[in-house]
Order: structure tokens, then sequence, then C-alpha cells
């Protein structure tokens, strides 16, 4: 699968899951936040940070496209200050530590590493979406 496949699927995907949960909240629909959501948000956190590292290893800083992602899965999800947005942005800055540390030079493996953390990526979206959204379709 190619990288552009990847962050289109990655991206429908999270756009799906922030559109839609606080939709229900908003419908008065009781939005129940399980441990699996937890760990698969901070999880996702946690691979957008890799994704963002290798990213500007191979582009440079100025590189935002996985940073904005998680911005906006912030601004959904955890909007205001509290555990769930401090465990989500220490997710993050761990992947990106995680991810700068595996891969300090642009090369064929940096390249294919951020496939890897976009495919992960992928899939914690698309678990997260078909749990918490109804109707979601499912993998």
């Amino acid at each position: 699968m190619n990288k552009q496949i990847l962050q289109n699927s990655l991206r429908g995907m999270i756009v799906s899951l922030v559109a839609f949960l606080p939709v229900m909240a908003a419908e008065g629909q009781s939005v129940t936040r399980s441990q699996d959501y937890f760990r698969d948000v901070i999880s996702l956190s946690e691979a957008l940070g890799k994704a963002h590292s290798v990213r500007a290893v191979c582009n440079g800083r100025n590189d935002q496209y996985w940073r904005k992602y998680m911005q906006r899965l912030l601004e959904i999800e955890a909007p205001y200050r509290g555990g769930l947005r401090d465990s989500m942005v220490n997710g993050f800055n761990a992947g990106f530590s995680i991810g700068s540390s595996a891969h300090a030079v642009c090369n064929g493996e940096a390249v294919n590493a951020e496939k890897s953390y976009a495919a992960e990526g992928r899939d914690l979206a698309t678990r997260l979406a078909t749990a918490n959204i109804p109707g979601a379709p499912r993998p």
C-alpha cells in the first residue's frame, strides 16, 4: 500500500472519529469511554508523534502534516486541560521521541517507518471509529 493511500485512510478515519463523537454528545447520546477507548486514543496519539518525527527528519521541522492531525484530534476529543488531554499530549511527545531516536536521518528505512506508523494509526482510528460511532462500517 502506498504512502498516499495510508495517509488518506488515516485522515478519513480520524475525520470520522472526530466528527461524529461530539455530535453524539450534543444530541444527548451517552458517550461512555471505555478503557479500550483511552488505550487506543493514546496509542493513536503516539503513532501520530512517531510519524511526525520521521516527517520532520525527512522534510524539515516546518512540515506539520501529522502534528496538525494531532491538534485536530485534541480539539475534538480533549479540548480542555485534564487527564485525557495530558495523556494524549504525553503519548504524542513520547512517540516523537521514540521516532526521533530510531530515525535520526532520512533514508529508506525512515520512509518505510512513516508508512508503518501511518498504517498503525489507520488501524487504531478504524478501531476507535468502529467501537464508538454507531453505524460505522466494520473492517
